[in-house]
């Protein structure tokens, strides 16, 4: 690849990534395809349980990227909280894709509800957060959606909430007015400890959007 070459796709990335940006922040939930299942009566074991999506602009220092903290419920119950993250965007030349690295807090309870509160972003430092190794996902702009994937069982960690090694693998799907997840983890005999596994993705429509 020339440096020309080189050049012209950094600059695409960081036209994508500005673009990721501006759809990303925001309110997500999956309500109306949780209602449009009970509707129809599907069989309970195909149903998508009912989640809603926070994605809020944040500014750490000591995080190299452009980060969105990532508060996620479900349950219809904004305190029923099964995830929470500091997800820094950043250009990735040789993967020519918009890599999402992934900070998981120490003590997630002390975040509930943060992205109320920015000036508490301020208290925290590297130390407060966990790496996983392997468990970047990749964005790429296809057409009017952007595209993200994890490297084939490349996500691997010891889950406490299932006691077990989990292997993570995921596929994500944002449109400017939805973001599409398929998730599945297995253990190591197979067996899915979570996600959609045959269901297909949950789709999560925008609600509202956040200012980045």
């Amino acid at each position: 690849m020339t440096f020309g070459q080189n050049s012209t796709i950094t600059a695409s990335l960081k036209e994508n990534l500005n673009e990721l940006l501006e759809w990303f922040p925001g309110e997500y939930d999956n309500h109306e395809q949780v209602y449009k299942e009970a509707v129809i009566d599907l069989a309970k074991e195909k149903r998508h349980r009912q989640t809603h999506h926070i994605f809020y602009p944040v500014k750490l220092n000591f995080i190299e990227g452009r980060t969105l903290y990532a508060q996620q419920s479900q349950h219809y119950d904004l305190d029923d909280i099964y995830r929470q993250r500091i997800y820094a965007f950043s250009i990735d030349e040789e993967e020519q894709a918009i890599r999402l690295t992934i900070y998981t807090p120490k003590e997630p309870e002390k975040f509930k509800n943060a992205h109320l509160d920015p000036s508490f972003f301020q208290t925290l430092s590297i130390n407060d957060f966990i790496l996983k190794p392997g468990c970047d996902v990749f964005w790429k702009k296809k057409k009017n959606q952007f595209e993200g994937y994890l490297k084939e069982n490349s996500c691997s960690y010891f889950s406490e909430r299932f006691n077990t090694q989990v292997y993570l693998n995921e596929t994500l799907i944002l449109r400017k007015d939805a973001l599409l997840l398929n998730d599945k983890a297995l253990d190591e005999s197979g067996k899915l400890v979570f996600g959609v596994n045959d269901k297909g993705p949950t789709i999560n429509l925008k609600e509202k959007s956040c200012e980045n």
